[in-house]
């Protein structure tokens, strides 16, 4: 096993990004109000298998008033997969502008912005709530596992797992695949 970095670099989310990416939603659903992106690697695309090339989005979140249930103080499967999405297009981004990403190494912004609502779908997900978090403030992270190009389909899947938790010891976890469907790779 090679050496676990041969760089890592944490880039802080331009505020303007983030404010764009998550414009779809509503005011009152924007649950990330701050991003980090960490990468750390050999340059290559990520691979589960291999710890040496990966990116991670850690994230600062809130939720004021729920959207759809009256107030109930604990955060739930809903909360999270909202939570989870944002994560998911915060990440996203940053890998496109930046150029992060190999697989996605020839999209523009404007090419993320065209697909992030109709082409990036949840395929699979799978979520485990471990303790109680409290709907305040919470923490919440997002990693890419694992990309791979299906030329056949033009499609891009990305395995991924993401979590939040809380100071008091709020847990829940999930393991996802993204596909990016209409997707060419060059």
């Amino acid at each position: 096993m090679t050496a676990v970095t041969d760089f890592v670099s944490v880039l802080n989310m331009e505020e303007s990004l983030r404010r764009r990416v998550l414009e779809p939603y509503t005011p009152q659903s924007r649950y990330v109000v701050r991003a980090t992106m960490t990468q750390v690697g050999n340059g290559g695309s990520p691979r589960e298998e291999d710890p040496t090339s990966w990116l991670r989005l850690d994230a600062d979140c809130a939720i004021g008033d729920p959207v759809y249930i009256e107030p109930t103080g604990h955060f739930n499967a809903v909360e999270f997969n909202i939570t989870y999405n944002q994560m998911l297009y915060l990440a996203l981004a940053e890998a496109v502008q930046r150029r992060l990403l190999p697989d996605l190494a020839h999209w523009t912004l404007d090419d993320f912005f065209r697909a992030q609502l109709p082409d990036v779908l949840i395929a699979d997900y799978q979520a485990k709530f471990h303790h109680p978090i409290r709907s305040g403030d919470y923490a919440g992270w997002f990693s890419i596992l694992e990309s791979t190009p299906i030329e056949r389909s033009n499609m891009l899947l990305l395995r991924t797992a993401a979590g939040c938790s809380t100071p008091a010891g709020g847990h829940c976890e999930a393991r996802c695949t993204i596909a990016i469907v209409n997707f060419k790779s060059s």
